[in-house]
């Protein structure tokens, strides 16, 4: 498999979270072309002889005391040690790099993700990845990554391989944990991906999209249900709404997409981080006009987002988000028109200064629109809105890409004016071009997707 690195130069960018000011310098990748080893030759010894350009960004901190961060970061180190130097190479860029940003949820097949996939590791560097995300996510957070990206993709893959497999989520890593405080890495495919960051004693996992298709089924004899709690603790809290409450709450919207989702295309940057502006969406029903009941109901839903996160860093972020919690708004939109179940279509957002969290329904989709029920196809996102002034950051924490005051003012526009950022993208309605072994599932060559 041949693995082309994206070759750019950042300008000069200065960046600002309130009494912080960090100062990227440009920062450029290695344009050479390499073959990835097979999984069972992928040792230390396999290398083009190519290495990643140093790089040159200022306002890095010292490597943290916290002892958990210490673990964080040792297991990360170990697991870089283990692999190829090619590898290595291809997974790593500096803090500052687009990749952050060039995540989305469309299928991860034709190798159209940075960095290196699943598929390239080795029985021990996977496990060994897979703990390393355990150190970062609570269990309840882990169970869901391992049930999205194993359990339901499983599922996916025995309906057509070349478009769907646990072997496609792609690793990237940014920054070197070896000789700094900040670095971070990303877990990036189809229905799964999170932007794991940490800067000094800070953690952080924002943004972090979640979804399944099916979210609920048995894969090899094994069963899971992969947003019972998100779904079932907003049942709760909707039934919980007195009929005033509910009103408030409830959407006459006739669309109940994500709002601040995956980017629209192939290769596209999250558009809405930076300067996104997140003031229309003080709208519902708010939280100090809610009964007792309610409150704490919402609470419990607020909590199934953040505890993703290990609970020490959870803690830290929750503590930001109580001492906002009167700007907190709720929305629902029910498509039935009646009162929604666990087996009906709905969809939901909360919004507070330091919490964004959609879950939506989305309906099935191309191959799978025969044989999964609407409901069953999920999509939840989760993030911190507008980078606010905290030590902790929002979206990509202390590392988001915010154009400088002589510059565009969000991500977007700079990738929309930028000239090394104008090809063509596939867009989420898109066909691609399968050769499917012999299946009950046939489909002329042509299998069309959309939003998978």
């Amino acid at each position: 498999m041949r693995k082309i690195k994206n070759s750019f130069y950042l300008l000069f960018t200065v960046l600002t979270f309130g009494s912080t000011t960090l100062v990227f310098n440009s920062c450029s990748n290695d344009t050479s072309t390499s073959e990835t080893a097979d999984e069972d030759t992928e040792t230390d010894e396999d290398s083009d002889g190519d290495s990643t350009v140093a790089c040159e960004t200022t306002g890095e901190l010292d490597q943290s005391t916290n002892t958990e961060i210490e673990t964080m970061r040792q297991a990360v180190v170990d697991f870089r040690n283990s692999l190829s130097s090619t590898l290595l190479d291809d997974a790593s860029v500096c803090l500052d790099d687009e990749r952050f940003y060039l995540w989305h949820n469309t299928p991860a097949n034709n190798n159209n993700r940075d960095g290196i996939t699943y598929g390239d590791l080795s029985d021990d560097q996977l496990v060994a990845f897979k703990d390393i995300l355990q150190l970062f996510l609570s269990s309840g957070g882990y169970q869901k990554v391992y049930e999205i990206t194993e359990l339901s993709e499983g599922w996916l893959n025995n309906v057509q391989s070349s478009v769907w497999d646990p072997e496609f989520y792609s690793i990237d890593m940014f920054g070197d944990p070896e000789t700094s405080g900040s670095w971070g890495f990303q877990l990036d495919g189809h229905h799964c991906a999170i932007n794991f960051l940490v800067h000094g004693d800070n953690v952080s996992i924002v943004p972090a999209f979640l979804g399944g298709e099916p979210a609920a089924d048995t894969w090899n004899g094994e069963e899971f249900d992969i947003f019972s709690d998100e779904r079932d603790l907003a049942l709760n809290l909707y039934n919980s709404l007195d009929a005033n409450e509910l009103t408030s709450a409830s959407s006459i919207s006739s669309t109940h997409s994500l709002e601040v989702g995956p980017a629209d295309m192939n290769g596209d940057p999250d558009p809405y981080i930076g300067t996104y502006d997140y003031s229309g969406f003080t709208t519902g029903l708010k939280y100090s006009e809610m009964s007792t009941t309610a409150q704490a109901n919402l609470i419990v839903v607020m909590k199934e987002y953040v505890y993703n996160l290990t609970d020490s860093f959870a803690d830290i972020w929750w503590a930001d988000i109580m001492d906002n919690i009167d700007d907190t708004y709720f929305v629902w939109i029910n498509d039935s028109g009646s009162t929604p179940t666990a087996t009906s279509q709905f969809y939901y957002r909360v919004y507070n200064p330091y919490l964004w969290a959609e879950f939506n329904t989305e309906g099935s989709t191309g191959a799978n629109s025969s044989t999964i029920a609407d409901y069953n196809h999920v999509h939840t996102i989760t993030r911190i809105p507008n980078n606010p002034s905290t030590d902790n950051g929002g979206d990509y924490g202390i590392f988001a890409f915010m154009i400088n005051q002589n510059g565009p003012k969000t991500l977007l526009e700079h990738y929309v004016l930028a000239d090394h950022h104008k090809s063509s993208k596939f867009k989420f309605d898109y066909y691609i071009k399968t050769e499917l072994n012999n299946s009950s599932h046939t489909h002329n060559g042509n299998t069309h997707f959309h939003e998978g």
